[in-house]
């Protein structure tokens, strides 16, 4: 533990946030102190406490507590993402990239550290049973490791990075837009790079259920012939969205009648909204004929 003078420190690691909101830092600091101390390179690169820095900055302190780390280029940069992945702010995005970049400098420290294991595979178009693929994984020592700092389980963390990994830039970027789900993006990465940047317009607002009729389409025939096999149609989204829901209810009605309740049991509230549904279900725009029939079994 050394004092370095502020002014002396560089705050040039990219990792670093600077310019937040470190107003609570501030507080926290003239109350207690610098309870933990920046981090930095032999050559004062800061690699961890940006915001304590800011925050010392503000308060007009000139030097202050510092950890040197004198290591190589690899450790000194995994010291920068493990201070970054106990922030609250980063996006989804950022965390997995991280996390990624994280597994990267673990295995080039600890070449073939790694492990392969057999997992069980299971859609809903596979009958005859769930398929058995091998996965690498990273070494049991770095999930648990990353596990501790982040609180996420060994499971989150490989699926974050394999996102990563597998994701395109568009569809990074539809979901740093808030245009794409978790759940879609985890069926739409099976394809490859190219084939996602190809279908993202048009399997965008799918709801899962149907992106991942799309994706086994398009890996079995191509992107070109899935898109011709699903045709978007306006509000086509809204549509599977009420289908879903439907079938939900449909599902509960009969689970109730196996009891046997019927739809008369219901105050008259609930069986003035069944006849509504009822009503639309008879609709010439409902494309879900399906749902229709079930509707019609329970009158």
């Amino acid at each position: 533990m050394e004092i370095r003078k502020l002014n002396e420190l560089k705050a040039t690691n990219p990792y670093l946030r600077l310019g937040t909101d470190v107003s609570d830092l501030e507080k926290s600091i003239q109350t207690l102190g610098l309870i933990a101390p920046l981090v930095i390179s032999t050559d004062n690169v800061i690699l961890a406490g940006a915001r304590r820095y800011q925050a010392l900055l503000n308060l007009g302190h000139t030097e202050a507590a510092v950890l040197v780390i004198d290591q190589n280029p690899l450790v000194k940069e995994l010291v920068s993402i493990d201070e970054n992945l106990v922030r609250k702010d980063l996006t989804k995005i950022e965390i997995e990239s991280h996390l990624r970049r994280a597994k990267e400098i673990y295995q080039e420290l600890n070449p073939g550290d790694e492990e392969e294991v057999e997992e069980k595979v299971t859609t809903e178009e596979e009958a005859d049973g769930p398929k058995i693929k091998k996965v690498i994984l990273p070494a049991q020592k770095f999930l648990n490791m990353v596990s501790e700092k982040t609180g996420l389980s060994p499971k989150q963390i490989h699926e974050a990075i394999n996102r990563d990994e597998m994701a395109s830039s568009v569809v990074k970027e539809a979901r740093l837009n808030g245009e794409l789900s978790l759940s879609q993006t985890n069926e739409i990465i099976k394809l490859s790079k190219s084939d996602q940047n190809s279908a993202m317009k048009h399997i965008q607002e799918l709801p899962v259920r149907e992106i991942k009729k799309f994706v086994k389409i398009a890996k079995d025939q191509g992107v070109e012939r899935a898109i011709k096999s699903m045709p978007n149609q306006p509000f086509q989204k809204d549509f599977l969205e009420i289908d879903s829901a439907l079938k939900k209810l449909i599902k509960k009605f009969k689970q109730l009648q196996l009891e046997g309740i019927e739809v008369s049991s219901f105050p008259d509230e609930t069986q003035d909204l069944f006849s509504q549904l009822m009503k639309y279900s008879d609709d010439e725009h409902f494309s879900t004929h399906s749902v229709e029939r079930e509707l019609d079994s329970l009158q």
